[in-house]
């Protein structure tokens, strides 16, 4: 209603860019309102399109490059809003020049071709082009640094998030951390709650993953949960997903006591299907990751509960019900029997059918390593390869680059497991087709920039050549994954890299070399805060070293931990 009173002030008053800028915020109101609302918000997206048609119409009739800029730049929103991503695009991209053109007014203009940049980085994640999408954001800090409107917090956070969310698809952890720090103290400066919250839960996702930050990670995900909750956004579903991330963070700090408490305390006061779920989905994993006596009976009972629950309500899609049949699949491929990885193959393909019938590609191809892991599993590596060829061919056609790096990267895996489990003259074509798919990963991941991928695929051809007899060209690949982990801030996959490299001194002869890399490997897992890993680490040591010492040291720290 005020932006309304503001848009017919300026009209009165003559001042149409003004006005123009108003009517935008109009449209961005009905937007949020259309959001608020949920399903019975339809006529207030209807309103929103309605106006932005009409404006966008009557500045070019007018000839008013900045009204059309404005309007055009909405309607991208809205088509973003509706899933039309290619015509969002289309919107952008045109809004994007139109800005460029309004020379006369170099201050508000500005201001928009940030906007208009965010909006463009927005649709590209979307549509799952990541590296442009990053691209967009710190194009957009760019733009801020060299403007003078010191007071853009909210353009600075929307970009944070922007190149967090970028970052994190492209599992760059460390550069997620710096960009969310940066951005959180000007969220708090806007007031802007959610934006808040969605920064702190980013932070706590990538200090999870990265390893050795599962204090912070279990703090910055209590925080997010905290703000969601007081937005009084529980039907939404994110405070749940913050709790189940903390108590992820708790566990892998051995804080399990405290993980089991925060997930009862929450058990009572969920409110709606969703939520219900996802609490009851994050106790399942709680108990997946305790797996102490009676614990994968729980899981099952609960799983099967919740299962049951999806089947019979309407309220929720076919995807949350898909996600449940992968969390059962994941619990009996634990088990580590034949009968219950057969049953998880069974529960991971139904996933995968549900998935298909959504339409839905992504999430589709999301499910598909739960049954390449299970054909592994039951020695069946070229049904496996047959799976991860066809996400290969999923992502392609989505667009998504990165994502079909990632892909390639698992089908050359299974088809080097597959080239071990045959003796016959085949085994060597699966190697060279192996070669060939992840040099082809290698490339992409080049073209994107994404140096923790370019990182996968050096080890993976270390693996490679390891097969191959040929530790010297092994040494080599080590040696590059291990200098893009470490330019990643990756300390746990560092160790991984190094190990590699040990391995590949002792096929050429160099125990000496080796036992330098077991111990390096054991600094990075203890920076890394693995236990688990600094326990294998120092197994390892001890027998690149032979040394009584060492191996029990080594034996005392696995007992400890």
């Amino acid at each position: 209603h005020t932006a309304v009173e503001a848009w017919h002030l300026f009209m009165a008053d003559g001042d149409f860019h003004s006005a123009a800028w108003s009517a935008r915020t109009v449209i961005h109101a009905l937007r949020a309102r259309s959001c608020a609302c949920g399903g019975t918000g339809a006529r207030f997206a209807a309103a929103a399109v309605a106006l932005a048609e009409e404006e966008l119409r009557r500045a070019r009739l007018s000839g008013d490059d900045f009204g059309e800029a404005c309007f055009l730049m909405s309607m991208a929103e809205l088509h973003c809003d509706a899933k039309n991503l290619d015509e969002g695009l289309r919107c952008a991209e045109a809004a994007s020049a139109a800005f460029l053109r309004c020379g006369a007014i170099p201050a508000t203009a500005a201001a928009g071709r940030v906007l208009v940049v965010l909006v463009l980085g927005e649709l590209q994640v979307r549509r799952y082009q990541f590296h442009e999408a990053e691209a967009a954001a710190q194009q957009a800090l760019r733009l801020l640094d060299a403007s003078e409107d010191a007071g853009a917090s909210a353009c600075r956070a929307r970009a944070g998030l922007l190149l967090g969310v970028a970052g994190r698809l492209q599992q760059k952890h460390a550069a997620v951390i710096a960009s969310t720090k940066e951005a959180i103290p000007w969220a708090q400066e806007t007031g802007d709650l959610r934006l808040l919250a969605a920064l702190m839960y980013l932070l706590a996702s990538s200090s999870h993953s990265l390893g050795g930050r599962f204090r912070a990670a279990a703090a910055a995900a209590g925080e997010a949960q905290r703000l969601w909750e007081q937005m009084e956004l529980r039907a939404s579903g994110w405070a749940q997903c913050a709790l189940s991330l903390q108590t992820q963070a708790l566990l892998a700090e051995t804080s399990h006591d405290a993980a089991k408490e925060a997930l009862r305390q929450h058990m009572r006061t969920a409110r709606g299907p969703g939520p219900r779920v996802l609490l009851r989905d994050a106790w399942v994993q709680c108990l997946k990751r305790l797996d102490g006596p009676g614990d994968r009976e729980k899981a099952h009972a609960i799983s099967d509960k919740t299962l049951a629950t999806l089947q019979s309500t309407s309220e929720l899609s076919s995807a949350w019900e898909a996600r449940e049949l992968e969390l059962i699949a994941s619990i009996h491929v634990k088990s580590n029997s034949w009968k219950k990885v057969e049953e998880a193959c069974k529960w991971a393909e139904q996933a995968k059918q549900k998935l298909h019938g959504s339409g839905d590609k992504y999430l589709e191809a999301d499910a598909i390593p739960s049954i390449a892991k299970c054909y592994i599993l039951l020695g069946r590596p070229s049904d496996a390869a047959s799976v991860l060829s066809e996400r290969r061919q999923l992502f392609r056609e989505l667009g998504a680059r990165s994502r079909e790096a990632e892909a390639m990267l698992d089908l050359a895996d299974a088809l080097c497991k597959e080239q071990v489990s045959r003796v016959d003259s085949r085994a060597r074509r699966f190697l060279r087709d192996a070669f060939q798919i992840c040099q082809e990963a290698l490339n992409a991941f080049s073209d994107v920039g994404q140096e923790t991928g370019m990182a996968k695929a050096h080890l993976l051809l270390a693996d490679i050549y390891m097969h191959r007899q040929e530790p010297s060209e092994a040494e080599h690949e080590a040696r590059q994954a291990e200098q893009l982990y470490r330019r990643a801030g990756e300390s746990k996959k560092v160790a991984k890299a190094v190990r590699k490299l040990g391995f590949a001194c002792c096929e050429q002869d160099r125990p000496s070399a080796a036992a330098r890399c077991a111990s390096e490997a054991v600094v990075f897992c203890r920076k890394a805060g693995d236990r688990y890993a600094t326990a294998e680490m120092l197994s390892w040591e001890a027998q690149c070293l032979g040394s009584q010492r060492v191996r029990l040291r080594a034996a005392a720290f696995a007992l400890r931990h």
